[in-house]
């Protein structure tokens, strides 16, 4: 075996809470955790890591002039043409939720325990949403924010979007905040917000979501993959593995997401 087969080049950027690479939780981020699991189930092969922008990871995969691996992808037909992935999951985690300030909470008398309408918040309670732009959050609630003409929608671009909107979110000149659990969580940590901001469920949003390994669809990424696919079924039965999956949630979303890992468990 050539030192070249032998090592695995994995991308990784910069986005917290799933890449830390820098602040006070450097290097607790989900994916890098489980890659690092990974790399002990393979003490035979080299672990290389690669930091790309985001903007630029998937184009890397894709490019068959060099294999890469990238851990919790998303599959479609498009990326199947030119990656080739895992069939076993890398990750599973919770669909789309809204942060909200614990003010509002009461102030509405929601029960942050039910996955509230999404619709109904935006059109009905008339709440304030903030959003990142060019970002889809599954076909449902995408559908309602276009459908949403006299809603009060604040579009953020750019790099530290999040942040900018949590610390509005926290200020309260907004009233919602659209994103994923895992990235709440960690940015209202960040920022010593957790104590006055928390996070809802949402009915339009799906139950979970799975992503995968994709390697680049090349000779050596078939190897790689076919390899990964073993190691991850071992790492998968861990504590290790369910700990870091429910590092970055919040204590009432917990129960909930180790009720999907052990009902994904139980299924094998």
């Amino acid at each position: 075996m050539s030192a070249t087969s032998n090592t695995i080049n994995w991308v990784v950027v910069d986005f917290a809470p799933y890449y830390i690479l820098s602040d006070q939780f450097i290097g607790t981020g989900r994916d890098e955790s489980i890659i690092s699991l990974l790399e002990q189930e393979l003490p035979s092969y080299t672990f290389n890591r690669v930091i790309f922008p985001s903007s630029r990871a998937l184009l890397e995969v894709s490019n068959p002039n060099k294999t890469y691996c990238m851990l919790s992808l998303y599959q479609s037909d498009h990326r199947r043409q030119h990656i080739t992935f895992s069939e076993e999951s890398s990750t599973l985690g919770l669909s789309p939720s809204v942060a909200i300030h614990k003010n509002l909470i009461d102030k509405l008398e929601l029960d942050q325990q039910i996955p509230q309408s999404f619709n109904s918040l935006l059109n009905n309670k008339k709440l304030t949403l903030g959003i990142s732009m060019s970002r889809s959050y599954g076909l449902e609630i995408d559908k309602v924010i276009n459908n949403s003409a006299d809603a009060s929608i604040i579009i953020r671009p750019g790099r530290d979007t999040l942040s900018s909107l949590t610390y509005m979110l926290n200020k309260q000149r907004i009233d919602i905040l659209l994103g994923y659990p895992s990235e709440h969580f960690y940015m209202a940590k960040k920022m010593g917000f957790d104590t006055e901001l928390t996070q809802l469920q949402l009915q339009e949003a799906s139950d979970f979501s799975l992503g995968y390994i994709g390697c680049t669809n090349t000779d050596q990424g078939k190897e790689h993959i076919a390899l990964l696919n073993k190691a991850l079924m071992k790492v998968k039965q861990t504590n290790a593995y369910n700990d870091i999956l429910l590092r970055w949630l919040p204590e009432h979303l917990k129960p909930i997401l180790a009720h999907h890992l052990h009902k994904s468990a139980s299924r094998k």
